[in-house]
């Protein structure tokens, strides 16, 4: 039974082996820098993003060659950083670090905000009973029927702001969160 189990197991490894060598053949290369080899996929997803910024400069072979050239520039430049260790340095991980963390939290932010913008909606008599506060506030007000999209964008804004405020609270009310108010204080800004 073992013997049978090692020879599936090698099977499949030269299987998966020969799989993904074909694969690596089949991607086109465009440039090889070094030991760096860019594909053409890589050109175009390059390509598909300084298209945003600048279409017209993609649209021709010029474009694309000068395009191709800048990008060997930056990669011959972040070789050489390597080849000094700059990415070993603790200001460049630290970096790496904190632009992680902002990717992750704004990708998470966007998540919920999606999820909640999905679940609020604002009935009519929400935004009639907002109104009415605001009259007697203000008798001045505009008729109901010129701001009605604006106080229902309004109120969806305040709607989803307070989701979110109460996902945020109930997540901290869960996690530990210990303080050491005599560190804290005896910490002094320069």
């Amino acid at each position: 039974m073992l013997k049978g189990c090692t020879v599936i197991i090698l099977c499949s490894f030269v299987f998966l082996s020969f799989g993904c060598t074909k694969k690596e053949e089949e991607k086109k290369v465009v440039a090889q820098i070094n030991a760096y080899y860019m594909s053409e996929e890589d050109l175009r997803q390059d390509l598909k993003a300084l298209s945003i910024y600048r279409p017209d400069t993609v649209k021709d072979f010029s474009g694309r060659m000068e395009l191709l050239n800048d990008l060997i520039e930056k990669e011959i430049l972040l070789q050489e950083a390597q080849s000094l260790n700059l990415d070993k340095e603790e200001r460049f991980r630290k970096t790496i670090e904190n632009y992680w963390k902002q990717t992750l939290l704004i990708t998470l932010i966007e998540k919920k905000s999606r999820e909640i913008s999905d679940s609020v909606y604002i009935y009519d008599d929400e935004i009639s009973d907002y109104y009415n506060k605001l009259k007697t506030e203000d008798p001045e007000i505009k008729p109901l029927l010129e701001i009605k999209s604006r106080l229902r964008r309004f109120l969806r804004r305040e709607k989803e702001t307070g989701l979110m405020r109460a996902w945020i609270d109930n997540l901290k009310e869960k996690a530990y969160i210990s303080i050491n108010e005599e560190t804290l204080k005896s910490i002094a800004l320069d």
